[in-house]
């Protein structure tokens, strides 16, 4: 157990006394009385400083005590990917989780585009992107779809350093669509020589594209309820070409990200 030297000062009689850290030389408790060079009396005394405790930050993807009490409580309802019970009693009916949990040895990431628009024809060019293992989404409105200029890239950019992947190595997976392999090209260019693995899936096998798909599948149900919400909320139509509309997408997944719950009871952002 370390000790510390203080020097407890007096200061006045009115002002009463400061306490001052001087170093961890250690000291007898039964040290008398001393006078430094400034004439202010001082007394040596000793603090025990309490055994260091590292502290370990929980993983945010494994239940707490209280979440599995009350899961249990709830008696696995709703099933949870975490709990064994839930696995044994209804795993075979979704045999396919048992790759997910696998672990991971890089984040992989999937984009795609949606066309959200209005009934008089004008629709938005909306890039979708998705990663496989926190189950994150990006969606934002591109000037058009494919290669063009760097507004694109640096919102894929931001989504992958929103996962932490900035600076490490990733999957990028590729339906080998033009419009997409011309982003995943720019966005190349852009990242670390040799940070990003380039997966291409056989041309138009829509199934190994399959965790992209399913996104935006939720992105443009999100967008659609944003859009009709705020028409309501504001007693009239909208027009999609509004400025407003075009803010929807990023704002849709904003609220999936922290809002919508997977099997496992957790968000995107918490994973």
């Amino acid at each position: 157990m370390a000790r510390y030297v203080v020097h407890l000062q007096s200061v006045s009689p009115k002002m009463g006394c400061e306490i001052l850290v001087v170093g961890d030389d250690a000291v007898e408790e039964d040290e008398e009385l001393e006078v430094d060079d400034s004439g202010i009396e001082g007394e040596k005394l000793i603090i025990k400083k309490d055994d260091e405790v590292v502290k370990k930050v929980k993983d945010p993807k494994l239940p707490t005590l209280e979440e599995v009490e009350d899961h249990y409580v709830r008696g696995h309802i709703p099933y949870r990917d975490w709990c064994p019970i839930c696995i044994k009693a209804q795993g075979k009916d979704m045999g396919h989780r048992k790759d997910e949990r696998k672990e991971r040895l890089l984040p992989e990431y999937s984009w795609d585009y949606c066309f959200p628009g209005d009934e008089l024809g004008f629709k938005w060019s909306v890039l979708v992107g998705k990663e496989k293992g926190t189950r994150s989404l990006m969606a934002t409105a591109v000037p058009n779809k494919g290669g063009g200029g760097k507004f694109a890239v640096d919102k894929c950019m931001e989504f992958i350093g929103e996962n932490g992947d900035t600076g490490n190595k990733i999957i990028v997976k590729s339906d080998q669509e033009p419009s997409i392999k011309f982003v995943i090209k720019d966005l190349v260019e852009e990242r670390i020589e040799g940070g990003t693995v380039v997966e291409e899936s056989p041309v138009q096998s829509s199934g190994s594209n399959g965790i992209v798909e399913k996104g935006v599948q939720d992105v443009e149900g999100k967008i659609r309820s944003l859009f009709l919400g705020l028409e309501e909320r504001i007693g009239r139509k909208l027009d999609a070409r509004e400025r407003i509309v075009a803010f929807i997408p990023d704002y849709a997944t904003y609220l999936l990200n922290r809002l919508s719950k997977g099997t496992d009871g957790k968000v995107a952002y918490e994973r």
